[in-house]
Formats: structure tokens, sequence, C-alpha cells
């Protein structure tokens, strides 16, 4: 009897702590009869059946119940275990896909029955937003903590009306009102989002008084200040935001202290003005002494030098801090110039010249000897020879490019190098011992390193224990730790980490690898053991996809390489995690494993993501060079029909003709890794000095294979239809045009042209190092005549390096060829190359690099170019740029007086950095000016030429 009750005591225990654990968690109740049955019995119930009731849901519920019981470790026939059920409520709240769970039970008989009642969470489909100039969406969307594909909770809306209203009070608004309201969608029960802002009037910048400044007047410190030019525009861009006051402020003391006051202290407070929504900023300085800094001394290093040490100037003077920094840097400066024992003594004197304080400050340098390596000895090597120690070491003799200096921390890391290199080898016991020996008067050095090589420990043998998993094929290959090879105690974790990888992408995801080491007395040999415990076998479960309101699953399907019933492996999760990414229509994506931690038999898979708004209209306009004044608008879909399609309409209006194009791009053609685009476009172009022009349509089909990181191919088919005019009548030019009637006939064609590229650059907008190798070879055929029978071959280098952080050298060089294979040996005119421009050989017209008598363009069927830049950074976003180029057309047809020698150019612009790219100004002077030529031409460009 008394065993019985203890039995029931337990039990009523194991109950309470699931209704507990249950209610703690969820806030709902875990009901559990506790009937006398179970008191009789030592073991627990049996579960006889488990349901799932889903409520609140329209339609069909088995995707649902499916869900769910993925999620519910419990299983008909088992004995009902706590543990089980409350890790089962657990992976039900973690999926976040139920905002109520409830778990009812009915026992009889020794067996019990388990339901659990389960209400889904509704998803916020979308948040719409009104009102929100000057700002824009993706703004407003960065600072609520709601977004779309999370779960609806209605009192989160609230807690979003006080971030938004807080960021438009700090974006100048002080008065705004927002409110947000959700409706939830009928036809699939999901919730819109609406926000709706008014952000009432803006403050806007008075009044800017300055006092306590006597160094710089007021103009100069306003023109300094981001609010006080804001002020000055025109509408809402010119409100008043004390964030920037507080960026100014900062700005100004930095100003102060790289002018030598690095005692500023500037303060300042703002008022309200009682009429309107006005604003006045009085602004207190207090400058302190400016700072004569005087070095004396200094032989080694120039003022300038040492002046970039001067701390003071970057971070103030407080309490000398900055000062005694300052002499710290210097001194390090010299020691690692090899100057050990440098001296830095400070003299100041304080004196005033009119109503200004200057501090006078000497720097009296004793340099002190500099120490040089005269000499460099290794002593106790036998294993490893002088010369592959001496690539270990950066203590040099005096050289070339050496000045040989000494240095006792560099020479310190040499030892560690060293002995680095002896444990790669397998001598664990290697020591490394220095005796420095200096000259009388300090200043030359003998470095010896004596090595004490101790004995060099060998793999013996290698056992691999409880694989039963891998082949011994692949284990051994796994590890680096092979017999006979030197031992290296830190690569056994290295080995542990690598079999447990090996291991665990054949479903054993829990896999525990543990090496053990036997070394012999003689240290000569070491016996290694790898024990593997592989684990619980798991398996993918369901998967399941949340947030993709528009994206398709199918097309989800295609991105994620494992699938339900897979053996469980992390690496394909981390790949299909990138291959998401990749696509480029979401803004995060995130993996949940439930079932994992528990070390269930089977893990269900919950992708989330947060999808990007795929709709985009853009337009522009402006000034270029190469087409003049134009104006440009494009529309279009990256998530076309929801099925990762990138769907576009777009066109232009220059001074030299129209475009107008729309396309559709398949990233992922037929599920492979090629991505497929086909189009269809309309163009008219009179190109500049031009007396041709050109009216084409058509349609476009491309396909690209990204074969790795840096290298892709490309093939494309192109069908046109093409009606070559004469512009000007009367022209040398036209006159021949007109002779040659067949280039002013309309003319259909098929262009085939496969591509290869090589592209290692580090940024598309603006790079600074890597490769970028393209190869083409378009072959037309031409349908209604053969002047388009011929095969057009491009080839496109460019190469970056930047040896300094504030210096890039460009350069490019490009080869074109067409070679006709018509009966003629013809090619007609609006397919040849020209030259000259921005877009090649700067300091020339378009196209006007090589012309005849008549000052007419004439193109050929070879064309080369190249140009050298130097970009250098000025800092502030600006960049000074320094070129020259050089061109040449050849393979022309007959002209009287055609020149179509190697021509060249030099020059230089500036140019303003912005987000999307550069934009500036270019100026190019042609080397070999002809008679009735101008020496120069100016460029506005976008962009970098190359």
């Amino acid at each position: 009897m008394h065993c019985k009750w203890i039995i029931k005591i337990n039990l009523f225990i194991i109950c309470f702590l699931s209704i507990f654990a249950g209610s703690a968690a969820f806030g709902h109740a875990l009901l559990l009869n506790d009937k006398d049955s179970w008191a009789v019995s030592i073991d627990a119930p049996v579960i006889s059946k488990i349901l799932v009731d889903i409520h609140d849901v329209t339609g069909d519920k088995t995707d649902w119940i499916e869900m769910a019981e993925s999620l519910i470790f419990l299983r008909k026939g088992d004995r009902f275990s706590a543990i089980d059920l409350q890790e089962s409520l657990d992976a039900l709240k973690l999926s976040k896909k139920f905002r109520k769970i409830n778990v009812d039970s009915v026992e009889e008989q020794e067996q019990i029955t388990i339901m659990f009642h389960l209400t889904p969470f509704r998803l916020i489909k979308d948040i719409k937003i009104s009102g929100q100039y000057p700002l824009f969406a993706r703004e407003i969307l960065n600072n609520m903590t709601i977004y779309t594909g999370d779960v609806y909770v209605k009192k989160k809306l609230s807690e979003q009306e006080a971030l938004i209203k807080n960021l438009f009070q700090r974006e100048g608004f002080p008065g705004p009102k927002i409110n947000l309201s959700a409706g939830k969608d009928s036809a699939d029960g999901f919730f819109v989002v609406h926000v709706k802002i008014d952000k009432g009037p803006y403050d806007t910048l008075e009044r800017l008084e300055f006092t306590g400044n006597r160094a710089f007047s007021d103009t100069k410190l306003k023109l300094k200040m981001k609010i006080w030019r804001a002020s000055l525009l025109i509408g809402s861009p010119g409100r008043f935001i004390e964030e920037y006051l507080k960026k100014d402020i900062k700005y100004l003391t930095q100003y102060y202290r790289r002018k030598k006051y690095p005692d500023v202290l500037i303060d300042f407070k703002t008022e309200q003005n009682v009429k309107g929504r006005g604003v006045s900023v009085f602004v207190t300085i207090h400058e302190g002494a400016r700072y004569d800094i005087e070095f004396i001394g200094n032989d080694e290093f120039w003022d300038f030098t040492l002046e970039k040490d001067m701390a003071l100037f970057d971070n103030g003077n407080k309490n000398d801090f900055g000062l005694k920094k300052s002499v710290g840097n210097i001194k390090d400066r010299y020691r690692m110039a090899g100057y050990l024992e440098t001296k830095v003594d400070i003299e100041t004197k304080t004196k005033t010249d009119g109503d200004k304080t200057i501090r006078a400050i000497r720097l009296v340098i004793d340099e002190g000897p500099g120490s040089i390596v005269r000499s460099i000895e290794l002593a106790g090597n036998n294993a490893i020879e002088d010369k592959d120690l001496s690539k270990q070491i950066l203590t040099r003799l005096p050289g070339l490019l050496e000045k040989g200096v000494y240095i006792p921390e560099t020479l310190e890391k040499d030892m560690i190098a060293i002995k680095s290199l002896y444990l790669k080898q397998g001598y664990m016991d290697a020591q490394v011992k220095k005796k420095v020996t200096w000259s009388k008067d300090k200043k030359n050095v003998a470095v010896r390193l004596e090595i004490e090589e101790g004995v060099k420990t060998l793999v013996s043998s290698v056992d691999i224990r409880g694989n039963t998993v891998v082949t011994e094929e692949e284990a051994c290959e796994a590890i680096r730790l092979k017999e006979g090879a030197p031992f290296r105690q830190y690569m056994v974790q290295s080995d542990e980490n690598a079999l447990s990888s090996l291991v665990s992408e054949k479903g054993y995801p829990h896999v525990s690898v543990k090496g053990e080491v036997s070394i012999s007395r003689d240290q000569s040999r070491a016996e290694v053991i790898y024990s593997v415990d592989k684990g619980p076998y798991v398996t993918v479960g369901r998967i399941y996809y949340q947030g993709n309101f528009r994206t398709r699953e199918r097309i989800l399907e295609n991105e994620i390489e494992i699938k339900p019933g897979d053996p469980f492996s992390l690496t394909q999760m981390v790949q299909a995690q990138q291959n998401f990414r990749n696509m480029e229509i979401f803004d995060s994506v995130q993996f949940k494993s439930i079932g994992l931690k528990e070390k269930k038999e089977k893990s269900t898979l919950f992708v989330e993501f947060k999808e990007k708004k795929p709709y985009f209209v853009e337009a522009g306009g402006g000034f270029e060079s190469e087409k003049g004044f134009f104006m440009n608008a494009e529309a279009g879909d990256h998530n076309l029909f929801g099925a990762n399609k990138d769907g576009w309409l777009a066109g232009e209006m220059s001074q030299t003709g129209y475009l107008a194009e729309m396309g559709v791009k398949e990233p992922r053609l037929l599920g492979s890794r090629i991505s497929a685009d086909i189009g269809l476009f309309l163009e008219q172009k009179e190109d500049f000095n031009q007396n041709f022009g050109t009216m084409a349509y058509g349609s476009s089909l491309g396909f690209t294979r990204k074969w790795s990181q840096y290298l892709a191919a490309g093939l494309n088919f192109d069908f046109e239809y093409r009606d070559q005019f004469i512009r000007d009548s009367g022209t040398a030019e036209t006159e021949t045009l007109e002779h040659n009637s067949d280039q002013l006939k309309p003319r259909v064609l098929l262009l085939t042209t496969p591509s290869i590229s090589y592209d290692t650059r580090d940024s598309f907008v603006r790079p600074a190092k890597g490769v970028f190798l393209s190869l083409s070879a378009g072959i037309s055929k031409g349908a209604s005549n053969s002047l388009d029978d011929f095969l057009k071959s491009r080839i496109d280098f460019r190469w970056y390096v930047s040896p300094l952080r504030v210096l890039t050298f460009a350069c490019l060089g490009r080869v074109g060829h067409i070679e006709p294979f018509n009966s003629k040996n013809n090619v007609p005119d609006d397919q040849l190359f020209f030259l000259g421009g921005i877009s090649d050989v700067r300091g020339f017209e378009k196209n006007m690099l090589c012309y005849d008598t008549n000052r007419d363009p004439v193109g050929g069927r070879t064309a080369i170019n190249g140009s050298l830049e130097a970009r250098i950074d000025l800092c502030r976003n600006f960049e000074l740029t320094l070129f020259y180029d050089v061109g040449r057309v050849t393979e022309t047809y007959d002209k009287a007086g055609l020149d179509n020698e190697l021509r060249s150019s030099v020059g230089g612009g500036l140019r303003y950095i912005t987000p999307i790219g550069p934009i500036g100004f270019l100026y190019g002077i042609k080397l070999d000016q002809k008679e009735g030529e101008s020496p120069a031409r100016l460029y506005f460009s976008f962009g970098y030429t190359f």
C-alpha cells in the first residue's frame, strides 16, 4: 500500500510538471486526468490515440494536421512520457505557426488518448505605407519590429506607432500623427497592415549664432555646418534635424583640433520659437590655446611625418593626456625604425597674441643610436636548412630593399615562427634561444639563434574505431595525421572535426569523435586512435515554408537540394540557405530545424522568408557627352508571377535616338544553373558625327552559365531587322552610301554569339583590384542579302591594382575584328568599328579617331584601343583621374586621304563618387593633333569609362 501511494505521487508530479510547463510557456492549461488506474500500475499508461484538432481555419485542414503531427514526438503505442509531451509543446511553439496550444487527455483502462487543440497564427501578408515623404518606405520598415511574413499580433501595432513617430521626430517633424490598422484578406486569411502618416509641419532653422569664436568667423563656421546649408533649401529638405546639429558640433570640434586647438570645447542649446515652427541654435565655443609644435633633434624623420603621431590634434588634450600619448607614438615610431633608446622631452611656454593664447610646445628628441643588424647566425639546426629558416624570420641584414634595423619585438616573433616550423615537422619539444651581442657604440647588433631540435615524432599508427558509416578509405582520406607523417598535436582536433563532418553528412548530426594519442618513451613514435560515436540516425522530415506570399513553393523546392527522407545534412542546409539568398527576392532567410536538438529520428524544417518588394519604377535624365541630353524610365517586377523571374519594360530618348525594350529573365532554366533571358527591342540610333543612322527592331535570346565564382559562359541569339538610312545628303560619305545601295535596303540577320568571361574584380561599381577578361565571337548571317555574313570577334581585358589605399591603377585593352565571308568581301557601315570619344580614346570627338579628307568618320574591320588610368582618392568622395589613351582603326574601305595610324591622348579629370557610381568631368588632350583638329575635348561622364 505504501509502494502504491509513492507511485501515485510520482505520477501526479509528472502530470503537474507537464501542466505547469505548458502554462508557463504558452499561457494555456494542460489537462490530464489523474485516475486511480494510474496508481494501480507501476508503468505509465499506453498512448492509444493522438488527435489533432485545428481551429479557426477555413477549407482543407490536412496540411495543418500533418505539420502538427510532425512536431509531436509522442507516438501511438508508446508509454506516455511527460518529457516527450513537453518537447512536443516546445516544438509547436518554436514553429511559430500556432497562437493557441491546448492539450487535453482522456484515460481509461490503462490507456490514454491525447488531444491537441491548435489555433494557427495569421501572418502579415503586406505592409502598405502612405504619407512617408520625404523618407523612403524602406527607412520606415527598417525602424519597425514587424515585417512581411511575421505573425500578426494586434497589440504590436501600437508599438509600431511609437517607433515611427520617434523616427519622424528625429527627422525634424515635431508632431507627427501615425495610424496603423490591419485588415484580414478573406481569400487567404492573412493580414495587410496599413500605415498612414500625417507628418505635420516641420521645424526650420531661423537663427544660428556663435559666441566665443575668435580664430574663425561666423560665416566660415556656418559653411561647415550641414544644418545651415540645409536651411538654404526650399521645402522639407531644408528642415531642421537635431541629429545633424550634433554631428555638426562634432565636426566643428574636429576642425578646431586640426587647426591646432586641441583644448576646444563646443556646446549648444536650442530654443523653439513661440511663433511658427522655427528653431534658434546658439553655439558656445571655448577655443582654448592654439598649439605651436616644434620638433628639435629629429634627424631620422621629417617634421610632417612626426606630426602624424600627434594624437592631441585628433582626440584632444584633456589633462595633457593627448600630449603624452603623442610622445608615446613618436617613441614607437623610432623604436620600429631601430632606435631603441629614444627620449622625448617636452618644453612648454604660453604666450599671448592680441586676444589669442598660444601654447608653444617644443619636443626635444634625443634619438639615440640606430640599431643595425650586422650578422644573423643560426646554430643547432640539422633537420631544417638555414635558407628555409631564413624565410620564416623578418629580422634582416641591410640590403637594397632592407634597412636591417634591429627590433626586439620582431626577433621574438621570429623565434615563435621558427618554433612553429619545427612543430609542423614533428619536433614537439623544439626550443629557440637568442643571443644578442651589441657593439660598443650600441649601433651594431649580432644576432645568434640557438636551436635545440629535440626528437622528431612520427605517427606510427592511426586507428579509427566505431566507424560503421563511411568506408575506411573515406575516413583515411579525411584525416591529415597519417602513418609516417610528422605528428602535430594541434592536428588531432582538426582530424576530429574532419571525421565528424564526414559522418555527420551521412545523417548523423550528433556524431562525436574523440582523438587519443600515445607517445613512446623516446618520443619518436605516436599512436593515434580516433573513437567515433555516430549517435542516432536522423532524416529530414517535412519541409515547410513561411512568408513566401508571392513566391511559389515549386520555385523554392528547386533551390533546396535536401528532400524529405534524405539523411540530415548541415552542409546541404547551409547551401540551400545560400541558394535562397542568391535569388535576390528575399530580404532574409532563416532555417529552423525542429527535433534535431531532441535527437529525434526525423527533423522537421521550417524556412522563414521575408520577401522584398518586387515591383520597381525608375526614371532619370541628364546629359552625357556620348548621347547629349537624355531621359529614361524603367519599370518591372523582380519576382514575376511569383516564379523568381525578372521582367522589365524600359525606354530612353536622347539626342542620338530612342530605345524601347522589354524582357524576361529566368535565373534557373528548367531547374538548372543556366539563366536565360528573352527580350524584344526597337531602336533608332543616329550617333554624333555619323552621316547615317540605323533603325532596328527584333528579339534576343540569351543563356548564361556561371561555372565558378569567377568564370562564366554565355550563348546569345539575336534576330534583327535593320534599316540603314542617310542623315545628311550631298556629302562624300552619303554619296558613297548611295553608290553602295545594298546597304540602304532593309536587312534581316541572325547573330549567334558564344562568349566566355573571367571576373575577379572586387567591385562592379568601383573596382580597386582584380582582373576582367571577356572573349566573344559573333557569327552573323543575313537572310535577305550577304552583306551581314561575317564573324565579329572581340577581346576585352581590364586589370586593376591598388598599391596604396588612395591610389588605383586601371588598365584596359580591347581588340575587335570583323572577318566577312560573303562574295563581295564587304561589311555594312553600321557594323564597322569606330573609335573616338569618352568610351575609348578621349580627346577626340565621338567616332572621329579616323576620318577622311572630307572629315567624315571612317570605320574599319579592325579596331584596337587601350587605356591606363591613375585614380587618386582625394577624400570626401572626390577622386582625381589621370589617363593615357591610345587607339587605331584599320582595314578600312577605300576613301580618299584616309589616315588610320595609331593615335593617342592624355588627360585628367575630377569625379565625385556616388553610391551608384562616379560622375564628373574629364579633359582629354590629343598628343598628335592634326591640322584642323581641336587640341582637346571636355567630357561629362557618368560611371567609369572601364
